[in-house]
């Protein structure tokens, strides 16, 4: 079967009682970037639309939590960990 959302946090499994479809990265209480949820298509209606899949086989819907980068903490990842001697 074809899975509902293509993504990769997204998970669907046939369980003793029907359907399980969840994301995982809001199940686990995952903070992404705005970067890797325009990467994974991670948008807010997506978001609802998820949440909604979640709510009608679940009974609940989990999605992550989309932060805001901050622009230093970019800069700062390409360099080299400092090295006391």
């Amino acid at each position: 079967m074809k899975k509902m959302v293509d993504c990769l946090n997204w998970k669907e499994y046939h369980g003793l009682n029907g359907w399980v479809m969840f994301c995982s990265a809001g199940a686990y209480g995952k903070k992404i970037t705005e970067d890797e949820a325009e990467a994974c298509g991670c948008s807010a209606i997506q978001r609802s639309r998820c949440k909604k899949i979640m709510e009608n086989n679940v009974g609940f819907g989990l999605v992550p939590e989309i932060i805001r980068e901050h622009p230093l903490e970019k800069k700062r990842g390409d360099h080299e960990p400092a090295v006391i001697s």
